[in-house]
């Protein structure tokens, strides 16, 4: 009978171990699948806030990208307005020629034009125009433009664009401006320098300009200049001298010399004034020049393919 008893009791006692290692068992298992249930939302949850952020990031994207392109076909909007706006002043003024040259008005007409840049000084130059709200002509060359040859500090490059936003015609003086190193070595060495230059303006502003200016004038191209002129034309090229300077091309020793100068060589009724933008004598009289031009009926354009004073 005690026999049994113990026999039942182990059984009993068996029961329980197993029952006890089945719930530990059991306990280990949901334990096991509420971790990797848990680590599957954690995963899902950060999963789904990269993808948020991502979409956030798209989205802000594509934004962007839309403004970007409404500031581009804004701009192209307003190149297309300054390109007509130029195109109907450039219609007028050729009446004015007309009229001026028949004497059929009392106005005047003075091209301002600047030579030889750009310039650090350029800056200058191009600041004093906006404030007297007149555009000019500048005559580039591309030669050591990049460091700017009068303040290594900085450089000319963007120069170029400067003066075709702020309305100015940017014209071309050859690429190197070498009158004693090659240029007028032939009609070739010469036509080759215009065409450099030509790409570079083009690169640097997008705009293709058709007026050109002989360094040192068209005479310095002696026996060659019919046939660079024909080769000119042959490119769509208009060129252009000058009929009023302050000397500052030159030794000029003080501004008195250069304000004589000036004033002594005004005197047709369109008059296509040469100035350098290098020149600090020049820059400290322009604001005069231009106010002088102003009293004395003139009206201050820039240079324009069809203007009467671009030989074509």
């Amino acid at each position: 009978m005690e026999r049994n008893k113990g026999k039942t009791r182990k059984s009993i006692i068996l029961v329980l171990i197993l029952l006890t290692l089945s719930v530990c068992i059991l306990s280990y298992l949901s334990y096991n699948k509420y971790i990797k249930y848990n680590n599957i939302l954690k995963d899902n949850k950060e999963l789904n806030t990269k993808i948020s952020t991502l979409k956030k990031e798209y989205e802000e994207e594509e934004k962007i990208k839309s403004n970007l392109q409404e500031e581009e076909n804004s701009l192209n909007n307003k190149e297309k307005e300054i390109v007509k706006l130029k195109e109907e002043v450039f219609s007028l003024a050729s009446n004015l020629e007309e009229k001026i040259t028949n004497n059929e008005s009392n106005y005047k007409i003075a091209y301002i034009t600047f030579d030889d840049g750009p310039y650090h000084s350029t800056d200058e130059v191009l600041d004093i125009l906006d404030k007297y709200k007149v555009k000019a002509t500048f005559f580039t060359i591309g030669l050591d433009k990049d460091i700017c040859y009068d303040n290594n500090n900085y450089s000319c490059a963007e120069t170029y664009k400067k003066e075709v936003d702020r309305g100015h015609t940017i014209a071309n003086h050859t690429y190197t401006h070498a009158i004693f190193r090659g240029l007028y070595n032939s009609t070739t060495s010469f036509i080759n320098d215009v065409k450099r230059q030509e790409k570079l303006i083009e690169e640097r502003t997008g705009y293709k300009t058709n007026i050109v200016r002989f360094p040192g004038g068209s005479s310095t191209a002696g026996n060659l200049k019919n046939s660079i002129t024909n080769e000119l034309k042959n490119m769509g090229y208009g060129w252009v001298d000058w009929t009023a300077n302050d000397g500052d091309g030159g030794y000029v020793p003080n501004t008195t010399v250069a304000w004589t100068n000036f004033t002594n060589s005004i005197n047709e009724n369109i008059e296509v004034v040469l100035f350098h933008d290098y020149s600090k004598i020049t820059i400290s009289i322009l604001p005069k020049a231009i106010e002088y031009l102003q009293e004395n009926n003139y009206i201050i354009l820039p240079l324009f393919y069809n203007s009467i004073k671009v030989n074509k």
